[in-house]
């Protein structure tokens, strides 16, 4: 689905896309999906750790339990980068921080500054909050200027802007979507899960509504197999929790 002349998209499309969406996810609730195999579940998790007081003790366990399990990154702080770097090197395994977080109030120079300095010291992938605010009061503006400089500032690594959708209505939501698609973005990531976790309904929209172009990031409160298998069935490409190691088994 493309933006519209003047960008703004008819209730009757939201309408369509919001039923599509409400469908498959009743679907996959019911039981009615195809089972994604455990490795396909496993190489999406970002293993994740942003608590207030993360320490360089806490960083090795998280990242001693990403290789152990076989978890596509870590997920840390930014000030955790680079133990996490030094500690994963040659592992294969992924470094990943946040920018703007959970809030996505920060001035573009700040963001941008987090950006920067977290790829400079290790990092490979960035969650960054969006201007949530623009989203909200609909200045497109804003949120493009906020897209275009995350994006200038991360070229070479996976940018992933998160939506924090339990925030959203519907068309809020699908334009926001289409405005990081447009700005060339790697992943669109559903929350922060401080303002509400992950629904089977917010990966079904944010799937029905996107090209094959963007990848999907599900988080906040993931804390099962069953909603795991669920998620990527809906088209998750990547699972950003804290419980990964509680639902399933270590490498062999």
């Amino acid at each position: 689905m493309r933006l519209l002349q003047g960008e703004v998209i008819p209730v009757t499309d939201i309408e369509l896309l919001s039923g599509r969406a409400r469908l498959k996810a009743a679907k996959a609730e019911a039981g009615f999906f195809e089972h994604p195999s455990e490795d396909r579940i496993r190489r999406s998790i970002d293993h994740t750790l942003l608590s207030a007081g993360t320490t360089i003790n806490d960083t090795a366990v998280l990242c001693d339990e990403a290789v152990r399990f076989g978890f596509a990154s870590v997920c840390v702080p930014l000030n955790c980068v680079p133990d996490s770097r030094r500690i994963l090197s040659g592992s294969g395994v992924k470094v990943s921080s946040v920018a703007s977080f959970p809030l996505g109030a920060s001035p573009i120079p700040v963001k941008t500054a987090e950006v920067r300095w977290a790829l400079e010291n290790g990092a490979e992938e960035m969650d960054v909050v969006m201007n949530i605010g623009a989203v909200l009061t609909g200045d497109k503006r804003a949120v493009r200027e906020d897209l275009a400089a995350l994006r200038e500032v991360s070229r070479g690594a996976v940018l992933k802007v998160i939506l924090e959708m339990p925030m959203l209505n519907d068309t809020q939501a699908v334009t926001a979507l289409m405005l990081a698609e447009q700005a060339g973005v790697d992943y669109v990531k559903t929350c922060t899960g401080f303002a509400g976790g992950v629904t089977f309904y917010h990966v079904a929209l944010l799937r029905t509504a996107s090209s094959d172009r963007v990848k999907i990031k599900a988080s906040g409160g993931i804390r099962t197999y069953a909603a795991a298998e669920i998620l990527v069935a809906l088209g998750a490409d990547r699972l950003g929790t804290s419980k990964a190691t509680q639902f399933l088994r270590p490498l062999e």
